[in-house]
C-alpha cells in the first residue's frame, strides 16, 4: 500500500501557524471554532491529565522508531491484508448461525445467540482497550486472533447447538478484538483530517468481497445442512496466517522501541512507562502481581457489567419458550439478580474503581451526544436486523447466491461510500453536517423497510438497504470522529471502547425485544394462517427451521404470517431512528486538522528515517 498523505510525528509538540482566515470564515458561518485555531486549543501540561499508559507510550515510540521506511509501509500493507481477509470472513460467516441452529432444529435460539454476542461485543472493548493500553497493541491483537480461531473451530466441529453457542461466544470475543484493535491502530497513527478517509479505504475490501462471498457460499453449499461447517472452518487457518505479518511488524517495532529506550514523547515521563512499571512490580509475589493487573484491568467491574447485562437481557429472549413466561421463577430470579448487579456495577465503576471503564474525564458534551446517537442508531437497527435475514429468506424466493448478495447490500453501501465521505471531511475539515445527513438518510431507509412489510418487492427491499448503507457510511465514522476529537490520546482507546459498549447495549436491548416479538408473533400468526392445515407439532417444526418454513405450502399463507409478525418491529425501528438525529445535533462541530485530536497539540507527521535516527541518537544516554 502506498504511503498515505497522513504525515505523522507524535513527538512534535510545536504549534503551527494560526488559521485566522479560517476562524473568521467559520464565525461568519456560525460554526464552532474554539478548537480550530491552535492558539485557542487547551494545552495539556504534564500534570493536567492522567499518566500515560505503557501501551500508548509504546505505540508512540514505535512510530518514532519506524519513521518513513520499510516498517511503516509494511504495517500499512499488513493492515490492508487483515482488512481483506477479515472482511471476507465476516461477509461469509455472519449469516451461518441461522443455518447452524436450524441444522439442529433450534432456529428460535438465534435471538438468544444474538443478545449474548451483542453483550460480549459491548463489554469486551473496555477490557481490550485496557489491555492495549496496559501492555501493547500487538499483544492484545495476538490474544484476539487466538480467540477468533478457537471459536470458529468450535463452531465447525459442533455436534450440538450448545457447542455452536459456545463457539459463537468465543469467536465474538476474537472478532470484537480484531475489529477494535485494527481501528485503534488507525486512530493512533492518523490525524483527524484523514482518519475518516483511511477508515473508509481500509474497509473497501468489503465492497469486493460482498460479491466474491456469494460465489464462495454457493460453491461450498454454505447454507446446506453441513456446508456452514466448511464456511467456519476455512477461516480458522486463513485469518491467523494473514494477521501474522502485521503482528511480526508490530512486535519488531515494539522491541526496537523498547531496546532503544524511547521516552514517553507526549507525556511527562523521562523514561519509558513500561520500564517504570517493571520496577514497580519488582520483588512482588505472584499473588500481588495478579492483584495488580486485576486492579488495572478492573476485573471486578468487568464481571459485574457482563453478568448484569446478560441476566437482564437474556430473559427477554426466553420468555416465550419458558413455562409461564415472565412469571417463571427462573426468569424472575435472573431479572432481579441482573438488576442488583447492574446497580452494584454502576456504584463500583462510578465511585470506587481506581481504573473505571467509564472515567468521568472522558465525558463531555460531544462525547455524550455521539454516544447517544450511536446508542439509538444501533437500538433502532437491531429491532430489524436480529431476524431480518431469516425473514427475507422465508418471504423471498432468491437463490443462495442472490440472497447472499442482498445480505451484503448494507455492507457495500457502508464501505463503498465511506472513503468518499472521508475525502469530503478531509477538505471541509468538518464532520457534523455529514453525521446528520447520514442519520437522516438512514431514517428514510428505515421507512422503506417498514413499507416492505406491506409490499415486499425486490426494489423496495434493495433500495432500503442501499439507503441504510450509505447513511451508515458517514454517520458511524462521524460519531467516532466526534468522540476521538474530544479526548486526549491517552483516553482514545477507553473513550472509543465506551462508545462501542453503549452501542452494543443498544443493540442488545433491541435484539432482546425483537427476539421476544419474533418468538411470540410468528407462532401466533402461523397458527392463525396454518392452524387448520398443520397441528401444533408441525407448526413448531416450521417455526424451528427457516429451511422448512420456506418449503411449506401454501406458500402465500406462510409469507403472510411472517410479514404481519415483523411489521410492529419495523415501525418501532422507524420511530426510534429519529432519536439519533436529535442526539447528534448537540455535538460540537470540531475542526478536523492535522493534530491527533482537538484538545492536544500532538501533530501527526511522519518524518524521514534519517531524521528519526538523528533524534534517536540524541536521546540515547
Amino acid at each position: 500500500m502506498a504511503p498515505l498523505p497522513v504525515e505523522t510525528s507524535l513527538n512534535t509538540l510545536a504549534l503551527h501557524s494560526s488559521r485566522h482566515a479560517e476562524q473568521e470564515h467559520d464565525q461568519e458561518q456560525g460554526l464552532e471554532v474554539k478548537s480550530s485555531p491552535e492558539e485557542l486549543r487547551p494545552h495539556f501540561a504534564p500534570g493536567d491529565s492522567t499518566k500515560q499508559d505503557a501501551g500508548v507510550t509504546r505505540i508512540e515510540g514505535l512510530y518514532l522508531v519506524f519513521g518513513r521506511g520499510w516498517g511503516l509501509y509494511s504495517l500499512w500493507a499488513s493492515i490492508g491484508l487483515i482488512a481483506y481477509v477479515y472482511s471476507l470472513s465476516r461477509l461469509t460467516t455472519a449469516y451461518y448461525a441461522a443455518f447452524a441452529t436450524s441444522a439442529f432444529g433450534e432456529h428460535t435460539i438465534i435471538g438468544t445467540i444474538g443478545v449474548v454476542n451483542s453483550i460480549i461485543a459491548g463489554v469486551a472493548p473496555p477490557i481490550i482497550a485496557k489491555l492495549a493500553d496496559l501492555w501493547s497493541r500487538p499483544h492484545a491483537l495476538t490474544l484476539a486472533v487466538t480467540l477468533y480461531a478457537v471459536g470458529y473451530a468450535m463452531c465447525a466441529g459442533a455436534q450440538n447447538v450448545s457447542t455452536v453457542v459456545a463457539g459463537q461466544v468465543v469467536y465474538t470475543l476474537g472478532n470484537t478484538g480484531i475489529t477494535f484493535l485494527n481501528s485503534l491502530l488507525i486512530a493512533d497513527i492518523t490525524s483527524l483530517q484523514w482518519r475518516a478517509f483511511v477508515d473508509g479505504a481500509v474497509n473497501l475490501p468489503y465492497v469486493v468481497n460482498a460479491f466474491v462471498s456469494g460465489y464462495i457460499v454457493e460453491d461450498i453449499n454454505g447454507y446446506s445442512a453441513n456446508g456452514w461447517r466448511w464456511g467456519y472452518g476455512m477461516f480458522c487457518i486463513l485469518l491467523p496466517v494473514c494477521v501474522s505479518p502485521a503482528l511480526i511488524v508490530l512486535l519488531i517495532g515494539d522491541h526496537r522501541a523498547k531496546k532503544l529506550g524511547t521516552t514517553a514523547l507526549g507525556a511527562s515521563a523521562t523514561r519509558p512507562e513500561w520500564l517504570a512499571r517493571s520496577d514497580e512490580l519488582q520483588g512482588k509475589s505472584t499473588l500481588q502481581i495478579v492483584l495488580y493487573y486485576c486492579n488495572r484491568l478492573n476485573i471486578l467491574g468487568f464481571f459485574l457489567m457482563s453478568f448484569a447485562f446478560a441476566l437482564i437481557l437474556t430473559p427477554m429472549t426466553l420468555n416465550t419458550t419458558a413455562e409461564g413466561g415472565y412469571k417463571n421463577p427462573s426468569l424472575i430470579a435472573m431479572l432481579v439478580i441482573g438488576g442488583i448487579l447492574f446497580i452494584c456495577w454502576a456504584v463500583w465503576d462510578g465511585f470506587y474503581a481506581e481504573y473505571p471503564f467509564m472515567p468521568r474525564r472522558v465525558f463531555n458534551r460531544t462525547f455524550v451526544a455521539c454516544l447517544l446517537a450511536d446508542f439509538f442508531y444501533y437500538f433502532s437497527s437491531y429491532l430489524v436486523d436480529g431476524y431480518f435475514a431469516s425473514w427475507v429468506y422465508v418471504i423471498v424466493d432468491w437463490s443462495d447466491k442472490h440472497y447472499q448478495f442482498f445480505n451484503n447490500t448494507v455492507t457495500v453501501g457502508t464501505c463503498g461510500f465511506a472513503f468518499m465521505f472521508g475525502l469530503l471531511m478531509r477538505y471541509t475539515h468538518r464532520y457534523k453536517a455529514f453525521q446528520l445527513f447520514g442519520l437522516c438518510l438512514r431514517s428514510i431507509g428505515a421507512g422503506l423497510v417498514y413499507l416492505s412489510a406491506t409490499k415486499p418487492t425486490d426494489a423496495v427491499l434493495v433500495c432500503s438497504q442501499v439507503l441504510i448503507g450509505i447513511g451508515a457510511s458517514v454517520s458511524i465514522i462521524a460519531s467516532y470522529l466526534g468522540v476521538q476529537s474530544s479526548v486526549p490520546h491517552q483516553d482514545l482507546a477507553i473513550a472509543t471502547a465506551v462508545l462501542n459498549l453503549w452501542a452494543s447495549v443498544g443493540s442488545s436491548i433491541s435484539l432482546a425485544i425483537s427476539a421476544s416479538v419474533w418468538n411470540r408473533e410468528v407462532p401466533n400468526h402461523l397458527e392463525k394462517y396454518l392452524g387448520s392445515m398443520y397441528n401444533a407439532t408441525e407448526r413448531a417444526t416450521i417455526f424451528g427451521s427457516i429451511y422448512v418454513a420456506r418449503l411449506t405450502e401454501p406458500r402465500n399463507l406462510v409469507k403472510q404470517a411472517y410479514l404481519e409478525s415483523m411489521k410492529p418491529l419495523f415501525l418501532a425501528a422507524l420511530i426510534t431512528s429519529f432519536c439519533s438525529i436529535i442526539a447528534a445535533a448537540f455535538a460540537k462541530n470540531y475542526y478536523l486538522g492535522d493534530t491527533h485530536n482537538a484538545i492536544e497539540d500532538k501533530v501527526i507527521k511522519f518524518r524521514d528515517q534519517q531524521e528519526i535516527e538523528e533524534e534517536l541518537t540524541e536521546r540515547r544516554p
